[in-house]
């Protein structure tokens, strides 16, 4: 279990370093990313100390935020399929709440973290490409 804990952390720590920063990233998205983020956390709490009630109230917030209009304006093809993982994860992650499976919640976890990290790499890599002379 320390290695997983120690993987998501390390997942989520890269989801916000290699992601946070950004011109293109208006006021309203930031506030969207970092409630996210705030989420996240309450979701690794919630799987390390086996907290069924806080690891679905924060999956259910979590998956909430993907209608929020400033998440949904970064809707492009390869984008969905990263907000489609994400969306699978923290369904995951509510039915591991539902049954109390410790397993499925950090493989959840997991899951969910990896979603965030492959986005947020994919879209620095298409700033990166777009904003070269």
């Amino acid at each position: 279990m320390n290695s997983t804990i120690r993987l998501g952390l390390v997942i989520l720590l890269v989801a916000v370093v290699g992601g946070a920063a950004s011109s293109a990233q208006t006021p309203r998205l930031n506030k969207v990313m970092r409630d996210k983020l705030t989420h996240s956390q309450y979701i690794l709490e919630a799987v390390v100390t086996s907290n069924w009630q806080l690891l679905d109230r924060h999956s259910r917030e979590l998956a909430q935020a993907s209608h929020d209009p400033a998440w949904s304006a970064l809707r492009m093809p390869q984008f969905v399929r990263y907000g489609d993982a994400f969306l699978r994860a923290t369904d995951d992650l509510i039915a591991a709440a539902q049954l109390r499976d410790l397993e499925a919640a950090s493989l959840g976890f997991v899951s969910l973290t990896t979603s965030c990290v492959s986005c947020h790499r994919y879209m620095t890599r298409a700033r990166t490409v777009t904003t070269r002379p």
